[in-house]
């Protein structure tokens, strides 16, 4: 029997470790991404985040009112007041009109927040996101950095491609069940079935745009960093409001609640303002 020195002998070798899955949002002032076990903000961090992106619902009323208060100036039906609708101030008492004034006030309202969201960093950051996260998931965790640039900027795991799902339904669907419920049944489950195509169209065309150098390497310098994190423990076995906390969702809501809150406040200010 030869011998075989320890250092020869057959070692099978261990199969590749996957990337990890990441998700990620756009912040005010880079990109925040996690794999559930690490992620590449703090806490206030976030909060700033959820809190910023109602505050643009809350600044977007601003160009809403002045197209709704303009579209109300060449109606014919001045029984038909968008602005109060807007305001929530009561609205026409036929149901039809107020059907047709309130789906015309959500699609403007909407109109409006995704072209100031367009406007900001954020949209820059968000795409910033999503091509990190597909150089990621195409090159593996080594050496995907030189690909960044080339990949796309919307992604099929984006948060968009279900809210796309769930606006047909909110903005349009539900207006129009009180009076045409099977029409309205149609809107929501036609949104849904077709959920992933607006998606895409909302990210490329309102929710991400090309980014700068500069800001495309805030999306790499995240991507470095949860990878470095994630390397020191690829897969640790933690609670679930523990993964929800390192993917920063309870942090963001926070924000989000205290700008709905906000919002709710500004809204009142200007209604009694206006005297409606």
């Amino acid at each position: 029997m030869s011998y075989i020195p320890e250092e020869h002998s057959y070692r099978p070798a261990l199969p590749p470790v996957p990337p990890p899955r990441i998700s990620g949002t756009a912040m005010p002032h880079g990109v925040f991404l996690s794999t559930g076990s690490a992620g590449t903000s703090s806490a206030a961090g976030l909060f700033i985040t959820g809190f910023s992106i109602v505050s643009l619902g809350i600044i977007s009323l601003i160009p809403t009112y002045v197209i709704l208060w303009t579209l109300q100036e060449h109606l014919a039906d001045q029984h038909l007041s968008l602005v109060a609708l807007l305001l929530q101030m009561g609205g026409p008492g036929d149901p039809l009109r107020w059907a047709i004034g309130r789906i015309v006030v959500n699609l403007v309202s909407f109109f409006a927040f995704l072209v100031l969201l367009r406007a900001t960093p954020l949209a820059a950051h968000h795409a910033a996101e999503h091509m990190t996260v597909h150089a990621i998931e195409h090159h593996g965790t080594d050496g995907w950095q030189e690909y960044v640039a080339e990949e796309p900027r919307a992604h099929r795991r984006c948060g968009s491609n279900l809210l796309a799902g769930i606006l047909p339904a909110m903005l349009i669907g539900l207006p129009l069940l009180p009076l045409f419920p099977p029409l309205g049944i149609v809107v929501a489950v036609g949104g849904w079935i077709y959920r992933q195509r607006l998606g895409y169209f909302l990210q490329n065309t309102f929710t991400t745009k090309p980014p700068t150098p500069r800001q495309l390497q805030k999306g790499i310098d995240a991507g470095l960093e949860v990878i470095e994190k994630w390397r020191r423990e690829p897969t640790p076995v933690l609670p679930t409001a523990q993964v929800l906390w390192r993917r920063g969702m309870p942090q963001m809501a926070a924000g989000a609640i205290c700008g709905v809150y906000v919002m709710g406040q500004v809204v009142e200010i200007v209604s009694n303002w206006l005297d409606w």
